[in-house]
């Protein structure tokens, strides 16, 4: 489609997607005020109608939609497949006398179709107002409204049919689920737009402050790509607490629960917290280094403060799926930091459980139903590919590296929010590597492309790990156990891994195994991971686009009925 026709067809959609939002939030207040659950939908469908509202005004109303400032055509064309599916899911409630819809929409009023423009205001002199929840009232007097509105209604036209709570709660699932697409795809859309600019830091900080790109999400990832365009020296210890306790359930590095005693000045009793923390030793120093007792080189000073500044930034980021992190604590005795988050949104506090460790368990509660597998599969891949369109690596991607907690209310793991941990010291693409923070076991080996550590680590050694992990959840067995199953049971603490081998064998086990658990997409999705498919590519402008293509689509169980 030429970009032109792209231009009008995603305009077109745009209008009538907003339009019908805006009439099923007008007319569902109407038609049941003093219900309690419709005013929470309304209040849902609320927060959905806004970050449409802000699509139109961010990327529509006064812009180029294309050229050197706008959208590829070809994210232009996924945004408008997705706008398309938000039509559709609204679509029966055209069937509303609303005078404003019908006044506006292309589909009713044939001026405003195939028009290259937005008619109708999209600032706040066409207010959206709050949904109010009411207050709960006797179970009697429910009854009794309910009885009154339902003989109201019995003489209505058949269109309120359409606000039939269970009618309404499968549309605004729908719409949601819809417009969560959108919010996930717009920051890789958003990177391949900024690598066109030529004064993007001047760029960056002025769309920092726009209050769409707020709405819409995209102010965290302009945070990244700002923070990855600043000089090691200027990273600041403003993420340091000091004065402060760690205790922590676990020695190891792995994400544990634990606790801070945080000391107050004028207080005697220190304010004690619980968090999860993460432990990150000082590296072993290189042949010759003269490092003194209990201090951190420069290097890892610098890594340290470059860390944190991503985590803080990361935190607000829904589609980076990182935990809130709160600050580190330098414990020299120790010769260690430790990075304290806090726990997740209706989180149980207590241990997280890994992905590796679920995988392992033989416990039936912990194997994932089919639609979860390929739900956190995506999910993880769309985190990794967002973080690198924002250009950045997390260099320790792992199934320990995946986390789960458990729900506070339901004491029920919530397995729909995966969380991506140990960081490592994560860095930019084009900043410095250091081979010594790069020690591993062998089982964390597994997970190391084979040019590692010999070459420069790049995007391309996340994605193998990537679909290490990939292969992990498509066939519900961890790496080593795959390997030791290969090797005929020899033991990996004491056989020297030949990173080549591994890959070959990861491979063997893709092209058998996955096809018959998740599908041939799924398949072709983990093989470009670990085949060096993209070797030479990942540094382009373009490979977002790919990897959007090639991965993050692929791993949609839709593609299971697709291919039958």
């Amino acid at each position: 489609m030429d970009p032109f026709s792209l231009t009008v067809g995603l305009i077109t959609v745009f209008k009538e997607v907003y339009l019908l939002s805006r009439c099923v939030y007008d007319a569902c207040r109407s038609a049941r005020a003093s219900d309690e659950e419709r005013e929470k939908l309304r209040h849902d469908l609320r927060y959905d109608l806004l970050r449409i509202r802000s699509f139109g005004r961010y990327y529509l109303k006064n812009k180029e939609i294309f050229g050197d400032k706008g959208l590829d055509s070809h994210w232009a064309s996924m945004l408008l497949d997705i706008f398309e599916d938000l039509r559709k899911s609204l679509n029966d409630y055209k069937k509303l006398d609303d005078p404003y819809y019908k006044q506006w929409s292309p589909y009713v009023n044939e001026n405003m179709y195939d028009t290259p423009i937005i008619e109708f205001p999209l600032d706040e002199t066409d207010p959206i107002p709050p949904a109010i929840i009411p207050k709960k009232i006797s179970l009697t007097l429910s009854i009794f409204n309910r009885a009154k509105e339902t003989t109201k209604a019995a003489g209505k036209s058949a269109k309120w049919a359409l606000f039939d709570k269970k009618t309404l709660e499968v549309t605004v699932a729908s719409f949601r689920q819809e417009t969560e697409k959108l919010t996930g795809l717009l920051p890789l859309a958003q990177s391949a737009q900024f690598s066109k600019i030529d004064n993007k830091i001047d760029a960056l900080a002025a769309t920092i402050l726009d209050h769409d790109a707020k709405v819409l999400g995209l102010v965290p990832h302009l945070q990244l790509m700002e923070f990855n365009e600043q000089d090691e020296d200027s990273y600041s210890d403003a993420n340091e607490v000091k004065n402060c306790t760690v205790k922590s359930a676990s020695f190891d590095c792995e994400l544990s629960a634990g606790t801070v005693e945080l000391k107050r000045e004028g207080r005697k009793v220190p304010d004690i917290e619980s968090v999860l923390v993460e432990l990150k030793r000082y590296p072993p120093p290189e042949d010759g280094e003269d490092v003194g007792m209990n201090s951190p080189d420069p290097d890892t000073q610098a890594n340290v403060r470059r860390l944190a500044g991503l985590l803080k930034i990361s935190s607000s980021g829904s589609e980076l799926r990182t935990l809130p992190f709160k600050y580190y604590v330098h414990e020299p005795k120790e010769e260690r930091y430790a990075f304290i988050f806090g726990y997740p949104l209706h989180a149980q506090q207590s241990e997280p459980i890994s992905l590796h460790d679920l995988v392992k368990s033989s416990v039936p509660e912990a194997r994932f139903p089919l639609a979860t597998r390929f739900q956190v599969a995506q999910m993880i891949a769309q985190s990794i590919g967002v973080f690198h369109a924002d250009g950045w690596l997390h260099k320790s991607v792992c199934s320990r590296s995946v986390v789960f907690f458990k729900e506070r209310s339901k004491k029920s793991l919530m397995l729909e929010s995966p969380y991506l941990v140990d960081f490592g010291y994560s860095r930019p693409e084009e900043g410095k590597t250091f081979a010594r923070y790069q020690q591993t076991t062998n089982s964390e080996a597994l997970y190391l492309h084979p040019d590692r550590p010999r070459m420069t680590f790049t995007k391309l050694h996340d994605i193998y790990a990537l679909g290490v992990v990939l292969l992990e959840i498509a066939t519900w067995k961890v790496a080593e156990d795959h390997f030791e199953s290969a090797t005929k049971g020899l033991d990996l603490n004491t056989t020297t891994v030949d990173k080549e081998e591994v890959r070959e064998k990861f491979l063997s086990i893709a092209k058998r195994s996955i096809p018959y658990h998740m599908g041939v997409a799924y398949m072709e999705a983990v093989i470009a991971c670990l085949d060096d498919t993209y070797r030479g590519h990942t540094a382009t402008s373009e490979f977002m686009e790919t990897f959007q293509r090639e991965i993050i689509e692929k791993l949609s169980a839709k593609q299971l009925l697709l291919n039958q």
